[in-house]
């Protein structure tokens, strides 16, 4: 194969850490801002540190899947006619393509399917955004967040404002993407996942759709840590792929950024997130026992000194039992907290006096 027949668009990520994950916790799950909208099998947020590799800049066009149809033999997409494209659809994301459909491409253009980390980090940039553009939603101006949230599959190169701090485009919307990774819980993960799945081999997706963008569910599924996972036989009208490449053996690039750095700076954000929860959840539960003792006091009394109004403060008495369990709930959120808070502090005295016994 002539490796000119397929544009190279493609982004050198160097070799270095980035963020990949949510900060989610079993007792306060996605009560902080970071975590909005986030799904259990994101957790836990870690630092990953990858060699340098080069990612696609757009997914596989139709164009660009023909030419392996043609050269192969292989099974075009069902909805191709007589084993072509429509016409006008060359520049499209090429869909209804399985993870075995993917891979066989990959491997006949001399590339592969990228982990979900390789992914992740290209769409993401080291800082642990929340979306490919930054970590809001909304966007200064009407026209960026058309291309968004356009609702229907689009020629690459049209969304320039889905770009993210490397330079990846489409890594919001357009077409979930198949990665090589088969979907499983991350280590050291306190949430459950479909087991089901796991075991049936299910494969990875990235990235959301038009589809989500139709059903309003963009929010959640264009956020940069998000998973889906699917059978490696599973097709539809809104999943394509792209591909990586690993460099040369021997090409050497600088470290980007180091791990140990950016290890330190997510404990420092976990250390943040917990004092946060521990002060809500503090003054949620005073707030929430206050209401609870006068609301069921108020119906205790109402019961017994005045018959006539017994169903009422029976009533109010339910209701104060409701703020009572959401007091006693804030409570143990609290508890676990300030557990948590004192064994990041141990972990860091520890730290510490390791690095003053080396000195």
């Amino acid at each position: 194969m002539n490796q000119k027949q397929i544009a190279p668009r493609s982004v050198l990520i160097p070799p270095g850490a980035f963020i990949m994950g949510t900060d989610i916790e079993p007792f306060y799950g996605t009560a902080l801002m970071s975590s909005a909208n986030a799904k259990l099998d994101e957790a836990p947020i870690h630092v990953r540190f990858l060699a340098a590799y080069r990612i696609e800049r757009y997914p596989v066009t139709n164009a660009e899947y023909a030419i392996f149809v043609k050269e192969t033999n292989h099974p075009p997409p069902q909805h191709w006619k007589n084993r072509s494209y429509p016409g006008d659809t060359a520049n499209l994301p090429v869909v209804q393509i399985s993870w075995h459909d993917s891979k066989a491409y990959g491997e006949w253009a001399g590339k592969r399917l990228p982990t979900e980390a390789e992914w992740e980090k290209a769409c993401r940039g080291t800082d642990g955004r929340i979306y490919p553009w930054g970590n809001t939603f909304e966007l200064p101006n009407e026209a960026a967040l058309s291309q968004i949230l356009t609702t229907h599959l689009t020629a690459i190169g049209n969304r320039p404002a889905t770009e993210s701090p490397y330079g990846i485009q489409e890594g919001a919307g357009n077409v979930w993407e198949w990665t090589a990774d088969g979907y499983a819980p991350y280590p050291g993960t306190k949430q459950r996942v479909s087991r089901k799945s796991v075991n049936a081999g299910h494969k990875t997706l990235r990235g959301g759709s038009w589809l989500e963008a139709r059903d309003g569910t963009a929010k959640r599924y264009f956020r940069c840590a998000n998973r889906l996972h699917a059978p490696p036989d599973y097709t539809a009208d809104n999943i394509g792929f792209r591909c990586v490449q690993t460099p040369p053996p021997g090409q050497q690039y600088p470290v980007h950024i180091p791990i140990e750095p950016l290890e330190n700076y997510v404990k420092q954000q976990k250390r943040r997130n917990l004092k946060l929860i521990y002060k809500r959840t503090q003054r949620s539960s005073l707030k929430d026992g206050m209401l609870a003792s006068g609301l069921i006091g108020s119906g205790i009394y109402a019961f017994i000194t005045f018959p006539k109004l017994a169903l009422g403060g029976f009533a109010v008495g339910i209701i104060g039992t409701g703020f009572l369990f959401s007091a006693a709930t804030n409570f143990w959120r609290r508890w676990r907290a300030g557990k948590r808070l004192k064994e990041f502090n141990g972990y860091s005295k520890t730290r510490r006096d390791e690095n003053l016994d080396s000195e």
